[in-house]
């Protein structure tokens, strides 16, 4: 389809917008994802998201041109009513996807903070959202898909945290943007962590895919991380029994303090990857999840303000976090498919500071 075609010449050619791109409103129908509400987003441009209000906003397929972007897990879409807070009982229902969510009091490793007791990654990804609406609206020539919605982290005598989010993309695009707002609705000092759980798989991520990034410096997490310092920008091909490895980046930011990451398919063959590029004021860490397992081949590329050692460990290194009541924090990504080796090209251009 003519990316210039007017609003009227496209619309004379279709009996509704829903034949080139646009949201569908779908439920899951059986398994442990029975009664999951989904928003289906679809571009002209080829770029599908499946956008879960029931799952926190979150994002759980994302394609381009019908190939996926993102990794799958072996759960699959897991209804909220199936979520344990206690330990490591939330990779019971992480099932991967473009983006899952961590927070809002709490991200990464179980640890005991005071007199809490906190699991992995926090509840935010298994909260429904409230106040779901969406729409779309023509600009020009051009139609603007968005998504909004708000979920609470609360608890008596506990949070009181509203994120309300915004998915934004249009007709004719081959990006996305996530707008969010954090606010503190309560009358207490709460902890703030954030990070954005972005998962890549086959056929986008392979054993010739390469990272780009302009890294100050880069902190292996642990010893079998720190054998491999060297590589962490480069893929190898599935490994039974493959162990993950981490790594905290202290990414180089452009003249307004954003942040870019490319992931390139094939690095022989530079003409395929998506660009990540988000407002690293308010998202300083950047975390990367490099497990090349067999079933479980993926990669996290993971924008946040806080690590993955857990809030205890958190608070130690004296980096968490707070909101004051009445403040609000925001955070925002842009996200792209490069689908051209002068889209790659350009995109890595733009990650040298």
């Amino acid at each position: 389809m003519s990316k210039h075609q007017s609003k009227e010449a496209l619309l004379a050619r279709v009996g509704r917008l829903s034949q080139l791109g646009g949201i569908t409103s779908l439920v899951c129908a059986e398994g442990r994802g029975k009664g999951i509400s989904t928003l289906r987003v679809r571009t002209a441009a080829g770029l599908e998201l499946w956008v879960v209000p029931d799952k926190g906003m979150d994002i759980f397929e994302a394609s381009f041109l019908g190939q996926s972007l993102c990794w799958h897990s072996p759960t699959g879409l897991v209804h909220p009513s199936y979520y344990s807070s206690r330990g490591l009982d939330w990779l019971g229902t992480f099932a991967g996807g473009l983006l899952t969510t961590c927070g809002l009091t709490t991200v990464g490793s179980p640890s005991v903070d005071g007199d809490q007791e906190l699991g992995l990654h926090g509840s935010i990804s298994n909260t429904s959202a409230e106040h779901v609406s969406w729409n779309e609206t023509w600009d020009n020539e051009d139609c603007r898909f968005e998504i909004k919605g708000r979920v609470r982290e609360t608890a008596v005598h506990g949070p009181n945290l509203s994120l309300e989010r915004t998915i934004s993309t249009t007709l004719h695009s081959k990006s996305f943007t996530i707008e969010d707002r954090v606010e503190n609705r309560g009358v207490r000092e709460s902890p703030l962590m954030v990070l954005y759980h972005f998962n890549f798989g086959y056929p986008l991520l392979t054993e010739h895919s390469q990272i780009f990034a302009s890294p100050s410096k880069v902190n292996p997490i642990d010893e079998w991380s720190r054998q491999s310092l060297d590589n962490w920008m480069i893929f190898e091909r599935p490994t039974r029994n493959q162990r993950e490895r981490v790594y905290f980046h202290e990414l180089k930011r452009d003249p307004n303090s954003w942040a870019t990451v490319v992931l390139v398919r094939d690095r022989r063959c530079p003409d395929f990857g998506i660009k990540l590029r988000y407002d690293a004021t308010t998202l300083p860490e950047f975390v990367q999840w490099k497990m090349a397992g067999e079933n479980h081949f993926v990669l996290g590329l993971e924008p946040g303000n806080c690590r993955t050692l857990g809030r205890s460990a958190e608070r130690q290194r004296g980096a968490l976090q707070t909101i004051q009541p009445g403040e609000e924090r925001r955070f925002q990504i842009n996200f792209e498919v490069l689908d051209s080796a002068q889209a790659v090209r350009t995109a890595i251009e733009g990650t040298v500071v």
